[in-house]
């Protein structure tokens, strides 16, 4: 159960850094060509010049939803946390609250990251643009969030439930 535990804090850890460093960044979407283009959810940039995104629609949800995943996963982290005093109320343990919250934000960003790809699939289909390690560093944080949540999943399983037996 403490493996299970140190896995799975050690998986959100490293996803909520892979997530923040991948969303505040501007490399999801480039074009090496003339233009040296390079995009982010924030702003564009061409040949160092940078502007906003004024895009609306699934760009300002897939900020939203990725906003969303990383809230629940600092709750999630700091439940993870509880994990190690073995935190409980009733039969719902701090690894069952953990596997839960990093279970819905692997879902949200899961959501969020399929909206950005729906928006810009026809950039990189059509012409020279490609996706770059910010958006990778996302698809890899939720990767890992999967991993977090099956981790605390079967550290909740195997620990002893709370009540008269275990005293």
């Amino acid at each position: 159960m403490l493996l299970m535990n140190i896995v799975g804090l050690t998986c959100s850890i490293l996803a909520f850094v892979l997530v923040l460093t991948g969303t505040l960044s501007d490399f999801w979407l480039v074009n090496f060509g003339s233009n040296l283009f390079h995009a982010g959810l924030w702003q564009n940039c061409t040949k160092n010049i940078c502007t906003k995104v004024t895009e609306s629609g699934n760009i300002n949800a897939t900020r939203g939803l990725i906003i969303f995943s990383t809230s629940l996963l600092v709750f999630g982290m700091i439940f993870s946390c509880l994990t190690f005093v073995k935190f409980h109320v009733g039969r719902i343990t701090a690894c069952l609250v953990s596997a839960t919250l990093e279970s819905l934000s692997a879902i949200f960003l899961l959501i969020g990251m399929s909206l950005y790809v729906s928006e810009t699939s026809y950039k990189v289909l059509n012409s020279s643009y490609n996706y770059q390690w910010s958006f990778y560093l996302c698809w890899t944080a939720d990767v890992l969030l999967i991993i977090s949540g099956i981790s605390h999943f079967l550290a909740h399983q195997s620990s002893p439930l709370p009540g008269y037996d275990s005293v």
